[in-house]
C-alpha cells in the first residue's frame, strides 16, 4: 500500500496547481484511472500493486517536469517501466511533418507492443476521458471518439475495456448526431 501512497502523493505534487478544461483540478484524473485500475483487480489478477501506482502518474513524464530517478526513487522501477510505456512518443514536437491522425494512429500502433499492464491503464486513460470529453465541444469530441476507436482496436489486452471504449465512442457520437 505504501507504493500506491507513494504514488499518489508524487502525483499531487507534480500535477500541483494544475487544471483541465473547465477548471478542474488536474490530479482528479489520475485519481479516478487509478480507482478504476483498483476496482478491476477485483476480477483481474493481472492488477498489480504498480500498476495502480502507474495509473496515479502516467501522465507526469508529459505534463510534469520529473525526472525517471525521481519517479523511480519514490516508487519502484516497474511503475517507471509502465509510466514510459503510457508516455506518447508520437509528438508534434517531435513529429512535425505528421498531423494529429498520423501521429495517433502511429502512437496507437506503439502502444499495441507495449506491455498488457501497461495497456490496461491506457485503456482507463482513455475511458475516463471519454467520460469527460463533452466539454471539449463536438469537433474535438469527435474526432477524439476517432481516435479512441482506432486506439482500442489496436490493443490486445483488456477485451472488457476495449468495449468500454467502443461502447463510450458510439455513445458521443450519437448524442452529436
Amino acid at each position: 500500500m505504501s507504493l500506491i501512497r507513494n504514488a499518489a502523493r508524487l502525483a499531487h505534487h507534480c500535477h500541483k496547481g494544475q487544471t483541465r478544461r473547465g477548471g478542474t483540478p488536474y490530479i482528479e484524473h489520475p485519481h479516478r484511472v487509478a480507482d478504476m485500475v483498483m476496482l478491476l483487480d477485483i476480477e483481474t489478477p493481472i492488477i498489480t500493486d504498480a500498476m495502480i501506482a502507474a495509473a496515479w502518474l502516467h501522465d507526469v513524464y508529459e505534463d510534469c517536469d520529473i525526472a525517471p530517478a525521481t519517479l523511480i526513487n519514490v516508487t519502484h522501477p516497474a511503475v517507471n517501466k509502465y509510466v514510459r510505456e503510457l508516455t506518447n512518443v508520437f509528438v508534434k514536437k517531435a513529429y512535425p511533418y505528421l498531423n494529429r491522425a498520423a501521429r495517433k494512429t502511429a502512437e496507437a500502433h506503439r502502444l499495441s507492443e507495449v506491455s498488457p499492464q501497461a495497456q490496461i491503464i491506457k485503456l482507463c486513460d482513455r475511458i475516463d476521458n471519454l467520460k469527460t470529453i463533452a466539454k471539449k465541444g463536438k469537433k474535438f469530441s469527435l474526432f477524439y471518439c476517432d481516435e479512441s476507436e482506432v486506439l482500442a482496436a489496436n490493443l490486445t489486452t483488456g477485451s472488457e475495456l476495449r468495449a468500454e471504449v467502443f461502447r463510450l465512442t458510439k455513445l458521443i457520437q450519437r448524442s452529436y448526431r
